[in-house]
């Protein structure tokens, strides 16, 4: 898949050089000391979705095998929680593109939001 394909779809794609100046631009109206945010565009983050959760005794652990089921703590109408970093960023919704799973971002959290969904 193309990243014009990507990105006509909403996915994500890299920044490139041209992408990061233009980037650092915008953000330089708003923002004192953007031109150190292009130290920070290169730094790998670890996203992870959570689709939900489960508590089983360790008897129950030892015991699955391949083809074992376990039940999440989730409606399939509920949404994903996004993590970055084991910090939670954003709530979406799982998508299949060309065969591959994918989430959509349905909202950004803010801190007050983060918080209380940790608790």
């Amino acid at each position: 898949m193309s990243s014009e394909d990507t990105n006509r779809r909403g996915g994500a794609v890299g920044l490139g050089e041209d992408d990061s100046s233009a980037l650092i631009a915008d953000l330089g109206e708003e923002l004192v000391g953007a031109a150190n945010l292009d130290l920070l565009l290169d730094v790998n983050l670890q996203i992870s979705v959570e689709l939900g959760r489960a508590r089983l005794k360790f008897r129950d652990v030892l015991n699955l095998s391949s083809g074992s089921v376990v039940e999440l703590g989730r409606q399939t109408s509920e949404p994903v929680d996004i993590m970055v970093n084991g910090a939670l960023l954003a709530t979406g919704e799982v998508v299949v593109i060309d065969d591959h799973f994918a989430v959509r971002i349905t909202k950004l959290l803010n801190r007050v939001e983060r918080f209380k969904r940790v608790l």
